[in-house]
């Protein structure tokens, strides 16, 4: 994928570690990725490119690790991007499209490491060896306008560790394309009184603020059991454009349908559950 403004000029690039990958590596094993990202070859101004590391023999599937390098002046976010494979004669053996929205933002100028997978049938291996073969964009790249929102309402009172799991936990949801309004659940667990708090992240990825007026919540158990579920009506709960805030909803004892709760696993939808009724609010917010 090529910049056609501004190119020609060579860009030291970085790597950039998904969030989600941070606290699963060793140091070590990020040394080993940043001297494997500096021995790549020169990346020009104005272009995103793929190199392959190596790939892997799994049995029913191969494992390909590649480095994502973004050589544009701003983040780039990719959704499905179709892979070719090839080997040492540029001849084509196989193609997959993989949705990499889990990528995440791919900071300016750096490099993000990342595992794709192939099914056995996607690659015509033939006489070839795996260590021949690397992988390259189709001419179909395409890069999709997403945001990225920063909290807005975390208190100051809120700092260190705590502070950067929230923002870890932001950084690491889906890509949010421009337009888009979306809600996550961040965690659930049980109030002092026996009843069930809720928090929840709202993004906006408007270029105008957005009114919350309601919320219909539904929690479910590890064994897929409903524990609550309602509408919270919300007064002046307003969210800035490009932006995300914290919310959390609170379940009384007495709104519980049952006792017997086990949140070790739970799921929380964003719908009321249709054996309840709609018309009475539901517990508070704040």
């Amino acid at each position: 994928m090529k910049d056609n403004s501004k190119q020609g000029k060579i860009v030291d690039t970085e790597i950039s570690i998904h969030p989600s990958m941070e606290d699963r590596i060793s140091k070590f094993q990020k040394e080993c990725l940043v001297e494997e990202a500096e021995a790549l070859p020169p990346i020009k101004e104005g272009e995103v490119d793929v190199n392959t590391d190596f790939i892997f023999d799994l049995g029913d599937k191969y494992e390909v690790s590649v480095f994502i390098r973004n050589g544009l002046p701003k983040p780039v976010n990719l959704e499905k991007i179709p892979f070719k494979v090839v080997n040492k004669k540029e001849e084509v053996l196989g193609s997959k499209i993989f949705d990499l929205r889990e990528m995440g933002q791919i900071p300016p100028r750096t490099v993000r490491p990342w595992k794709v997978y192939f099914d056995k049938e996607d690659i015509k291996l033939g006489e070839n060896d795996l260590k021949d073969l690397r992988i390259i964009f189709d001419t179909r790249l395409k890069a999709e306008r997403t945001i990225n929102v920063t909290f807005e309402n975390l208190p100051l009172g809120i700092k260190g560790e705590h502070r950067r799991k929230y923002e870890k936990f932001l950084q690491s949801l889906p890509l949010l394309r421009l337009g888009q309004v979306s809600m996550t659940a961040y965690k659930v667990e049980k109030t002092k009184d026996d009843g069930i708090a809720v928090e929840v992240v709202i993004r906006n990825g408007r270029a105008n603020g957005i009114d919350v007026e309601r919320i219909p919540l539904s929690i479910y158990d590890s064994k897929e059991n409903l524990v609550a579920s309602g509408i919270f009506y919300l007064k002046d709960v307003k969210v800035s454009p490009f932006k995300a805030r914290i919310y959390s909803f609170t379940f009384s004892k007495d709104e519980l349908i049952r006792e017997d709760i086990r949140l070790n696993e739970w799921r929380v939808d964003f719908r009321l559950n249709k054996n309840i009724s709609a018309g009475d609010e539901v517990g508070h917010e704040k």
